[in-house]
């Protein structure tokens, strides 16, 4: 038995909204062999049956290259998922090309192929619904999910996390007193319920953050 077929997912995406338009139909015309999905504004999908392997990034490179050729956009971007197998790894492929392209368009601009994998920490949170990345960050963070309204705390949180809880590092990056530092560390963990102290807290709270980073970027 060959075992379930493997399927690699390529998204495209263009910020002129003619080119945008007809995407979709500019891509069924170059991979005919694929199916051909539109997934949001701007952004088309296309997920192939793969018969044989095939080096992923010089493919989708290959294919951005023509494809914007054939539409006169040089900053379209690509974004690729898997490959992966089954059913369900090709939901998986299309979901994570479909990020990927997201996220690496507002991290290195337009023009580029960026795989799932280039997204470094980001695919700790990412290959999810965004719905479930957004109820991780709300239940993890409580009322600091809302940025605008505690972008302080958010702020010194994150300082915090990143520089492995050094009260006079934290207060140097921030030009605070450590005073300060401590005041907002103790709201962190009134409205958190987190144990800063906590090494399993502290990285739910990261994570937390990251994806909330991330759905900041797939909304841009």
């Amino acid at each position: 038995m060959n075992g379930p077929a493997e399927y690699l997912a390529i998204a495209f995406a263009s910020r002129d909204a003619v080119i945008a338009a007809r995407l979709r139909v500019s891509v069924a015309e170059l991979v005919p062999d694929a199916r051909v999905v539109r997934s949001r504004t701007g952004i088309v999908a296309a997920l192939r049956e793969l018969a044989t392997s095939v080096d992923a990034r010089a493919h989708a490179e290959a294919l951005r290259v023509r494809l914007a050729r054939a539409t006169e956009d040089d900053g379209l971007s690509a974004g690729v998922g898997g490959p992966k197998r089954g059913a369900t790894g090709a939901h998986l492929a299309l979901l994570q090309a479909e990020q990927a392209v997201v996220i690496g368009r507002a991290m290195s601009g337009d023009g580029a192929v960026t795989m799932f994998e280039d997204l470094g920490p980001y695919t700790f949170v990412l290959g999810r619904p965004e719905s479930d990345i957004r109820e991780f960050a709300d239940r993890t963070l409580g009322p600091l999910a809302d940025g605008e309204q505690h972008a302080e705390l958010v702020r010194t949180l994150d300082a915090y996390l990143r520089l492995h809880g050094s009260l006079n590092a934290v207060a140097r990056d921030l030009y605070l007193h450590r005073n300060t530092v401590r005041q907002r560390l103790r709201r962190i963990t009134k409205l958190t319920g987190a144990d800063l102290k906590n090494a399993d807290s502290r990285l739910a709270l990261q994570l937390a953050l990251l994806g909330r980073s991330a759905l900041e970027r797939l909304a841009s």
